[in-house]
């Protein structure tokens, strides 16, 4: 077995250009062009005869919504009112998400009832929609994990009738990637309502005197160093545990730092050759880390992440919180590595989305509460105003949500870095409900025990 040899600069510089060619067609993660929605409605004139009635809210009419949301009772109510009073003329101008009395919006006497059964702080996964179908009982508007399985299984509405006019899509505010990652053929199935992103997470009882804690951007070939001074100076430590898990989101940095598709799916399909080359570099840098024995995935039979014997793991943000508590004081976070240490940076983010049941009854209105709670600037410094969304981040532009993530205290830095490079962000899946997320992981894990090359195909399908 031969280690991992770095390349010089000027032939990975070679074998980059080279490949970009070949992938850029079909990969162009950063063209940032807004998305056109168009209605599916017939639009037809109505004769004489017809009875001509319009869906406006009269006032009187009381608009009910059941919804599945992360978030607190009050909470929910509070956006409600805010909606309600930007509706009907009553909101301040002056006012915003942060300075807006709560006590004020309990007192607005509105006509929308929203209520909230709860859910995950990333939504419910396929398995609890079938649950919901089978007794009758599915809410009308709620956060799902991986809206695309949940689509094709045909539980999720679709929403461009609703959507096509709607006011808070604006192209200068929401980033465009995230609403196409909710739709297919021009089809839009969800409101992308917010992301978390791939990162490499530390236990500061690990880090190596020597060198002292590797920075939060680093490269590959840095971070195969600082493992190595982990290794030296702690023996029965994993230097980085399940490191298969990196292999999907290494495209981009063995690329040229060209934003590549999750696990070069896309690329894939589009040039076997040049997208294998790519895979095949960050799969061989990883199985190169186990070679090395810079990688473990177990200790003495134990997932050394839990066992607290890991030094390094890639996990996604939206658990930085569970992994605060479990790691008190202890838990660093990091970048993923990049090949290029002038690298800005190629987030891969998720995104967690709300789906309009297909059999409820207030699908206007559920939309553009998805809709309002996703975009609308007050409405979201209000939602991480008052909940606790650490390692979670909005999916629109607006400075001001921006800086209030910023300033979390754990997550801050990072979120910082990813609101300058949102713009090449790759969006892919984090689900289980994925096909293509469930085979991937399946397959990156045995692969780094064999001696057989790399089929990207055993992770397609």
């Amino acid at each position: 077995m031969k280690t991992l040899k770095f390349f010089s600069k000027a032939v990975s510089m070679v074998l980059c250009l080279s490949l970009a060619g070949a992938l850029f067609t079909g990969c162009k993660k950063n063209d940032d062009s807004f998305p056109s929605i168009f209605s599916e409605r017939e639009e037809t004139v109505p004769s004489e005869e017809t009875d001509q009635t319009t869906d406006v809210n009269t006032g009187g009419e009381i608009r009910q919504l059941e919804v599945a949301l992360p978030y607190s009772d009050l909470t929910i109510q509070y956006l409600a009112a805010m909606l309600y009073c930007k509706n009907n003329g009553l909101w301040d101008s002056q006012e915003t998400g942060l300075t807006v009395s709560t006590e004020s919006l309990s007192s607005v006497a509105s006509n929308y009832v929203v209520t909230n059964i709860g859910c995950g702080s990333t939504g419910v996964n396929l398995d609890t929609v079938k649950a919901w179908k089978s007794s009758g009982k599915s809410p009308d508007l709620y956060l799902a994990q991986d809206s695309s399985s949940i689509y094709k299984a045909g539980y999720a509405e679709t929403l461009n009738d609703y959507l096509a006019d709607s006011k808070y899509l604006n192209a200068q505010q929401v980033y465009s990637g995230a609403l196409t990652a909710d739709s297919e053929d021009g089809i839009f199935f969800a409101v992308p309502h917010f992301c978390s992103a791939k990162i490499v997470m530390g236990n500061t009882e690990y880090i190596p005197a020597g060198t002292g804690k590797l920075q939060t951007k680093n490269t590959t070939e840095n971070l195969q160093t600082y493992l190595e001074a982990i290794r030296k100076e702690h023996r029965n430590v994993a230097g980085f545990a399940s490191a298969y898990e990196l292999i999907p989101y290494l495209g981009s940095a063995f690329n040229n730092d060209i934003p590549t598709s999750y696990m070069v799916c896309d690329e894939y399909y589009n040039d076997k050759i040049a997208a294998r080359e790519v895979i095949n570099e960050a799969a061989s840098y990883v199985r190169g880390l186990y070679q090395a024995s810079l990688a473990q995935d177990q200790i003495g039979g134990a997932d050394p992440i839990y066992s607290r014997k890991a030094a390094l793991w890639v996990d996604s943000s939206a658990n930085i919180r569970a992994w605060a508590d479990y790691y008190p004081g202890s838990l660093y976070l990091l970048h993923l590595p990049c090949n290029d240490a002038t690298n800005v940076g190629v987030p891969y983010i998720s995104t967690y989305s709300l789906c309009v049941a297909k059999d409820s009854e207030s699908k206007d209105f559920a939309s553009e509460f998805a809709a309002f709670i996703s975009f609308d600037p007050d409405a979201q410094l209000l939602i991480y105003r008052l909940e606790d969304m650490t390692g979670l981040m909005p999916l629109t532009r607006n400075d001001a949500v921006w800086e209030l993530i910023s300033a979390n205290e754990i997550f801050g830095h990072l979120a910082a870095d990813f609101h300058q490079t949102m713009d090449n962000a790759v969006y892919c899946p984090d689900s289980f409900d994925s096909k293509v997320f469930s085979k991937t992981n399946e397959y990156t894990a045995e692969y780094v025990k064999q001696n057989d090359e790399f089929d990207p195909e055993k992770c397609y399908g």
